[in-house]
């Protein structure tokens, strides 16, 4: 597979702007069958997911089932900086949760992109917020 026009960089923007979409297909798309994902804390969505199928099911689902389905979700990215085939995003994610909590937290990935697929992501945030507005419930 070719790199794509933009390099690692457009990819994760890609990627982020899926996400925020709920873009399922254009998601999967853009991970690697191999992607491992690294998720901080001691909440429901931490720990590590190696696969595509396994970020999928085990990440990506469980979390997107904590936010109110009709409620937007954006992601709003604060800075980015990309060298090789390492991108590193400061954003903030603002949603509502299924209990019409609002949520809003800074997050900071760590993604690795080769042949435009992301194959690694390590993400970090404030997981006390997280637990007590999302997985508290």
């Amino acid at each position: 597979m070719n790199s794509p026009a933009g390099g690692p960089k457009a990819t994760v923007e890609r990627y982020l702007r899926a996400i925020a979409d709920r873009d399922a297909p254009t998601v999967i798309q853009l991970l690697a069958d191999d992607v491992e994902f690294w998720i901080a804390g001691d909440h429901p969505v931490c720990g590590t997911w190696k696969g595509r199928d396994a970020v999928v099911g085990g990440f990506l689902l469980p979390l997107g089932e904590l936010f109110d389905p009709q409620a937007g979700y954006t992601i709003e990215v604060r800075s980015m900086i990309a060298e090789g085939g390492q991108v590193a995003v400061e954003c903030l994610s603002r949603s509502t949760t299924k209990a019409n909590v609002p949520y809003e937290n800074r997050i900071v990935s760590v993604y690795t992109v080769k042949d435009g697929q992301i194959t690694r992501m390590h993400e970090y945030f404030d997981t006390a917020y997280f637990t007590k507005t999302l997985a508290a419930r």
